[in-house]
C-alpha cells in the first residue's frame, strides 16, 4: 500500500504548519460509507461484509491503548466522505476522552447537497440510496434523526449537522468542484476550470447553489465554526494542501491560520467568501 502524506492542515514540515509536532495518524478510507456502514451479512457478489462503523471503532479503541487517552488536544478531522465521517463520528469520539480534553472535529469539503431540484439531485439521491441499502449505516446516525426521517435523508450532511452537538468546524467551498461536476455537468465543470464562457443562465444556477450551500452550513455559535470559499476546488486544506489566502479577493487570512484561533477558542469564525462567481487559483 502506497503511503499518504497529510496536507498543508496537519503536514509533519515543522515550516508548513503549527500541527507539525503533533501526533498523527490516518485511518485508511476503505469501506465505502464513511465508516458508518454495518451489514448483518455479506454483500453476494463481493462476499465483502460492510462494516466501516465496526472498523472505525475498533482502529479508536486500539489508538486509545496506545496513548492516545492521555491526550490533552486532540482533533478529528477528514475531507471529502472522509469529512462526512467525521461529521457522523464526531459526538462518540468525543464521549471516549476525559471532560478535561480539548476534542474538536474538522470536516473538508464535506457538505453534499441534495439540492431542490430533483433531476439535479439524481446523482447523490442514487449514490446515497445504493449505499444505505448496500451498508445499513443507520446505527451510526443520531436516533433522534432516524426516528423521523429515513435513514438517507439522515446521512446528507444538511439534515445531519442540527444534531451534531461536539464542536465541528466545517470547510467548504460555495461551488465545490466534484458537486458542480456532478450536481450539473462534466461540461460545465471544465469550462469554470479553464475558464471559458460560463453563460448568464449557467451562473445563475451556480449563485443558487451557493444559496443552497450557505442555507447549508450550521447556526452560528461558539461551539461550531466554518469557512466557506469560492474557490472552485475539493478538499482543498486537507487534500491538495492549499496554502493561499481564502477569500478571492487574496486579502483574508490563510485556512489554517482561521482555523487555530477556532480550535484554541481565540476567536469565533464564521467566515463566508462575498464573492459570488466561482475563482480559480
Amino acid at each position: 500500500m502506497n503511503a499518504t502524506v497529510f496536507g498543508h492542515f496537519l503536514s509533519h514540515r515543522s515550516n508548513e504548519t503549527y500541527f507539525s509536532n503533533w501526533n498523527r495518524v490516518i485511518v485508511r478510507y476503505c469501506d465505502g460509507a464513511s465508516f458508518a456502514g454495518d451489514a448483518d451479512k455479506p454483500d453476494p457478489v463481493t462476499n465483502l461484509y460492510y462494516r466501516g462503523a465496526r472498523i472505525f471503532r475498533a482502529v479508536v479503541r486500539d489508538l486509545m491503548a496506545r496513548g492516545m487517552e492521555d491526550s490533552r488536544n486532540v482533533l478529528l478531522a477528514g475531507g471529502s466522505s472522509g469529512g462526512l465521517g467525521v461529521m457522523i463520528h464526531c459526538d462518540g469520539f468525543q464521549r471516549m476522552f476525559s471532560s478535561g480534553v480539548r476534542v474538536k472535529c474538522l470536516a473538508d469539503s464535506s457538505l453534499f447537497l441534495h439540492v431542490k431540484d430533483s433531476v439535479r439531485a439524481k446523482f447523490f439521491d442514487t449514490v446515497f440510496g445504493t449505499m444505505v441499502g448496500m451498508q445499513h449505516p443507520g446505527g451510526a446516525l443520531p436516533t433522534r434523526c432516524t426516528s423521523k426521517r429515513s435513514v438517507k435523508t439522515c446521512f446528507f450532511p444538511q439534515n445531519l449537522l442540527c444534531y451534531i452537538e461536539s464542536p465541528l468546524f466545517i470547510v467548504n467551498q460555495a461551488f465545490d468542484s466534484y458537486q458542480v461536476r456532478h450536481t450539473f455537468s462534466e461540461d460545465l465543470h471544465d469550462r469554470i476550470k479553464y475558464r471559458k464562457v460560463v453563460t448568464p443562465g449557467e451562473m445563475a444556477l451556480l449563485r443558487d447553489f451557493r444559496r443552497q450551500t450557505i442555507a447549508a452550513l450550521p447556526p452560528t455559535s461558539a461551539r461550531n465554526g466554518y469557512i466557506l470559499t469560492s474557490i472552485f476546488q475539493h478538499s482543498l486544506p486537507s487534500g491538495i494542501g492549499y496554502k493561499g489566502p481564502m477569500f478571492a479577493d487574496r486579502k483574508s487570512k490563510s485556512f489554517e491560520s482561521a482555523f487555530r484561533d477556532w480550535y484554541f477558542d481565540r476567536a469565533r469564525v464564521h467566515l463566508i467568501d462575498p464573492a459570488d462567481k466561482p475563482f480559480v487559483p
